[in-house]
């Protein structure tokens, strides 16, 4: 399979931005902002800059919020526990991973550049940040379509219009969109749901 992996909050913990921002309910208060700011966006049919939107939220939170500080933070985050050991097992098993996330293309690069990919996507190379069907269409596959796996049920809602399956991980108790489609898969645990698409 072709396995297409959201980053922030799926694969990397956002918790080191508690000290850059101030604690961990203004760090929860920045990331909803963006979702929804960068959602607004998508919704009007416009492109901004993830990072640039990133920073922007940060001042309306924190305003005294140091925002290089932020981007290098940002760049600098650690996966989640059951991250490695997921990747490892799917690698084995033969599938092919990517990334597809809406920060630049070299923020990615930077955030993934030690768990092995086979490919990185950003939707800046769209012109439309997720979950605009733009973004998703930047995934170069042939035949089955691939699953896209993420922690954001806006972004499996997306994912799913634009014909992909669909693996939604409940990082913090998380739940599926309501009065959508259900996720082909519903984990807590990437390392588990890795082992057990082995005897699948």
């Amino acid at each position: 399979m072709l396995l297409v992996f959201d980053i922030n909050e799926t694969l990397l913990d956002l918790a080191p931005l508690d000290d850059v921002l101030g604690g961990t309910e203004a760090r929860t208060r920045w990331f909803d902002l963006l979702i929804h700011t960068a959602l607004v966006v998508t919704a009007s049919d416009r492109y901004q800059d993830f990072a640039q939107l990133a920073g922007a939220c940060a001042r309306t939170i924190t305003p005294e919020v140091d925002v290089p500080k932020l981007a290098e933070t940002l760049r600098s985050l650690p996966p989640h526990p059951d991250v490695v050991p997921a990747l490892d097992e799917l690698r084995d098993q033969g599938h092919r991973l990517v990334a597809l996330g809406n920060s630049p293309q070299a923020v990615i690069e930077a955030q993934l550049a030690d768990l092995g990919f086979d490919a990185l996507y950003s939707a800046e190379a769209a012109g439309a940040l997720k979950p605009s069907p733009a973004a998703y269409a930047l995934v170069e596959h042939d035949g089955e379509p691939p699953v896209m796996v993420a922690a954001h049920d806006w972004d499996i809602a997306g994912a799913q219009a634009a014909g992909l399956r669909t693996a939604f991980v409940t990082r913090d108790g998380r739940r599926p969109l309501p009065a959508h489609p259900s996720p082909e898969w519903t984990v807590t645990d990437l390392a588990e749901w890795a082992r057990s698409l082995r005897t699948a």
